[in-house]
């Protein structure tokens, strides 16, 4: 009942006020677009977000509009663009500080839990903020006041629609079921609804890059060509409006970080220093300088650093093995936040620092 009134009343607002988007392409886009804050009200703060259960795009945008009304002057709501089926890849803007970063998630449909979790991230911190608090030594209040964090929670809400709602949820049944299936359930599925990886489709060392299918399938498949995909094009746009100081893109599995290639590695300072920061407040473990285009090519993290000699981080959150199939989302604590809950908090204290 609340998540339908909730919809209603999204839907609602959604007629009357719209947002700038940043337009990436699409043939069927629906006319959808974010709403703008609404005005605040006596609400008691609290925390909104439920990461503790298999994590969609309604849970999130139901999640966006409760935390605009909570936080009507702390953050700021838009879409960068319109997945394939004509959702909105909506952009949360956190802070008030001239430095920017970018935190992305979702890129991979089965790897919804790195939407749960920036979105809990968000909650977590306009909390913090508003009531003065620290979250295990650092200022929220004081970083957001330096840093502006820009978050696309789910790149991929089509391909998230697919793995928890399964097939019958799809605009075009019939197409997604003629694609390769290279797992055995939709709930494994990797692509955007296409049938692309999107991340594989950035143009680094695209061509390069190697595929083990040569037609859209549930996972791996580059594309016919790189940036194709309306939710590679916005993210490509977002990237090109915005001077980032730093950008992180969020997966699962491994609680391992990428950082560096060697195509770009000599020419992006303090990657390194942050990395190490990263990995000092979660655990997770740094990996080698990546050497081989057509292991790394393509990846979000390697355009950006190629595309803007910046740091370009990919954080996979949760532990390895078990499987393709998600993980269990009641043990959402154990599984990334006990060992993620500082990151964003890292990257904007690293990121104050960059010139």
């Amino acid at each position: 009942m609340k998540k339908t009134f909730t919809a209603l009343v999204l839907t609602l607002i959604i007629i009357l006020a719209g947002c700038t988007a940043y337009g990436a392409d699409t043939d069927e886009a629906l006319p959808v677009e974010t709403p703008d804050a609404p005005e605040q009200t006596d609400i008691p703060l609290a925390y909104m977000v439920d990461p503790y259960q298999a994590y969609d795009y309604d849970d999130m945008q139901e999640d966006i509009l409760e935390l605009m009304q909570m936080y009507p002057q702390d953050i700021e709501v838009s879409s960068i663009g319109n997945s394939v089926e004509g959702r909105d890849l909506s952009l949360i803007k956190m802070g008030s500080g001239q430095k920017k970063i970018l935190l992305v998630g979702a890129h991979h449909a089965r790897e919804y839990i790195t939407s749960s979790y920036l979105m809990n991230t968000v909650d977590k911190y306009l909390y913090a903020a508003a009531n003065g608090q620290s979250i295990d030594g650092y200022d929220i209040e004081s970083l957001l006041e330096q840093v502006t964090v820009y978050v696309v929670p789910m790149l991929n809400p089509d391909g998230v629609n697919l793995v928890i709602n399964g097939i019958g949820s799809v605009r075009d049944q019939q197409a997604v079921e003629a694609m390769a299936m290279l797992k055995d359930t939709y709930a494994e599925w990797k692509a955007n609804i296409n049938g692309v990886d999107l991340n594989r489709q950035y143009p680094c060392h695209w061509e390069e890059k190697k595929q083990s299918t040569q037609v859209p399938s549930s996972e791996m498949f580059k594309g016919f060509s790189a940036a194709s995909e309306p939710e590679v094009k916005a993210m490509m746009q977002l990237c090109e409006n915005n001077e980032f100081a730093l950008a992180a893109s969020f997966h699962s599995k491994g609680e391992i970080l990428y950082w560096a290639d060697s195509g770009t590695v000599d020419s992006v300072s303090s990657a390194e220093d942050i990395t190490d920061a990263v990995c000092g407040v979660s655990g997770y473990k740094k990996m080698e300088v990546s050497q081989d285009p057509a292991v790394y090519g393509a990846g979000f993290e390697n355009w950006f650093r190629q595309q803007y000699s910046r740091p370009g981080l990919c954080i996979e959150l949760t532990p390895g093995g078990g499987g393709s199939l998600p993980h269990d989302d009641s043990q959402f604590d154990e599984l990334v936040w006990d060992k993620a809950k500082l990151i964003a908090a890292v990257l904007m204290d690293e990121a104050v620092s960059i010139p």
